[in-house]
């Protein structure tokens, strides 16, 4: 007898707590997240950026190819400024570029595009690497200073 009362109490509370967390399922699945149009994390983005276009940033790397100590750094500052994601800046290969080069990693239309000509460059090659996560690829050559001219 106190087995079986045992056994429809733990019955009853599983299918309380079964109840209760369906309940908390449907109501979490229902609701929508709510993006605060202005708020301290938006505070201070370039007006070119609005928060309902972050997904949308153009994100790229930067490589030194023109051996001066902190021109990646410097275009890299100047291009988040301008609103591109910088995911990572260093050293290129070699330092023996004499032209900067833009190199689109993604094939999404227009982002490599949109990166060569915030910096003035005129040709974009096409070197897909989808592994990087990245949409475009800038190495710096000799006339890197120009390029940081025509950001700012």
């Amino acid at each position: 007898m106190i087995a079986r009362a045992q056994t429809v109490l733990l019955v009853l509370v599983l299918l309380g707590a079964g109840v209760l967390l369906g309940s908390f399922l449907l109501e979490w699945r229902g609701r929508e997240l709510a993006v605060p149009a202005s708020g301290p994390e938006f505070e201070g983005l370039p007006s070119s950026i609005s928060p309902e276009s972050l997904t949308d940033r153009i994100s790229v790397e930067v490589l030194n190819g023109a051996g001066v100590p902190g021109a990646a750094a410097q275009i890299t500052e100047a291009l988040r400024d301008a609103g591109y994601d910088v995911k990572t800046f260093g050293n290129a290969p070699s330092f023996e570029y004499e032209r900067t080069i833009v190199i689109d990693r993604s094939e999404r239309s227009g982002a490599a595009r949109s990166v060569a000509d915030a910096l003035g460059v005129d040709e974009v090659r096409a070197e897909p690497r989808p592994a990087l996560y990245l949409d475009a690829t800038i190495i710096l050559g000799l006339d890197w200073k120009l390029r940081l001219e025509k950001l700012r």
